[in-house]
C-alpha cells in the first residue's frame, strides 16, 4: 500500500492542492495528518508550499523548467480510486468546464469548498451562464436531496445577472432525475434552469444540457 507521503505527491501531480482537499480527495480523517506529512515532504525538498490563487497554503512539485512556480487552478486533480464509481462534485465541475471552453467559452471554477459560483462561464458574443454543481453520496438518500435543494437555493440566491442562463450540474442519476422530474411546473418555467447532467461512459464523463 502506498504511503501518504506517496499519495499527497500523486495527488497534486495535476495541480496545487491545500490540505483540506488533500485530506478529503485522500480520504484521511484528520487534516493535521497531510500537513505533517506535506511540510516533511517540503523540508525534503520534494514540494513546495505557497500561498494559492485564494490565500490558503497549496502544496506543489516543482517545476523543473524553471526556477518560480506559477500556482494555478485549471482543474481538479484525479479524485482518490474511492470516486471510480460515484461522480463527486469537482469531477462534475471538470466535466461542465470542459464541455463549455470546448464551445468557445472562458470559465472560471471555484473547485473544491472555495466560495462563489461554482462554474461562471462567459462567451466573447454575450453569452453567460452561471452554474452550480453538486455530486454524488455514496448511496441516494436524503442528503442528496439536500444536496440538490442546496444548489437551487443558492442559485437563486446568484439570479441578478438579467442576461445570463442559469443552470445546475449534476450526475445523472434516479434520485437526481427524479427531483428534476418532481420540481412544480410553474417552478420551472419561472427559473428556466438548464440541467448540465454529468455520466461515466466507458471511464470518460460526458455531458447533456436538457431543459427541465
Amino acid at each position: 500500500m502506498s504511503s501518504l507521503a506517496e499519495r499527497v505527491l500523486a495527488a497534486i501531480r495535476f495541480e496545487p492542492l491545500d490540505d483540506d482537499v488533500l485530506a478529503r480527495r485522500l480520504d484521511v480523517p484528520h487534516r493535521q495528518s497531510v500537513n505533517q506529512v506535506a511540510r516533511r515532504l517540503e523540508a525534503q525538498g520534494r514540494l513546495r508550499r505557497l500561498p494559492g490563487p485564494n490565500g490558503k497554503i497549496v502544496n506543489a512539485l516543482f517545476d523543473g523548467a524553471a526556477d518560480d512556480l506559477s500556482v494555478v487552478s485549471p482543474s481538479p486533480a484525479r479524485p482518490a480510486a474511492a470516486s471510480a464509481t460515484r461522480i463527486v462534485e469537482d469531477e462534475v465541475k471538470e466535466a461542465v468546464r470542459a464541455y463549455l471552453v470546448d464551445r468557445g467559452f472562458q470559465v472560471t471554477v471555484a473547485w473544491g469548498r472555495t466560495r462563489g459560483i461554482d462554474i461562471d462561464a462567459r462567451h466573447a458574443d454575450g453569452r453567460r451562464y452561471v452554474i452550480e454543481a453538486k455530486g454524488e453520496v455514496g448511496q441516494s438518500g436524503p442528503q442528496q436531496v439536500n444536496y440538490f435543494l442546496g444548489a437551487l437555493g443558492e442559485l437563486v440566491q446568484r439570479m441578478n445577472d438579467p442576461h445570463a442562463r442559469y443552470g445546475i450540474a449534476l450526475p445523472r442519476n434516479r434520485q437526481y432525475g427524479g427531483l428534476i422530474d418532481r420540481l412544480p411546473r410553474l417552478a420551472k418555467d419561472r427559473l428556466r434552469l438548464d440541467v448540465f447532467w454529468v455520466a461515466r461512459d466507458d471511464g470518460h464523463l460526458k455531458v447533456e444540457v436538457a431543459d427541465p
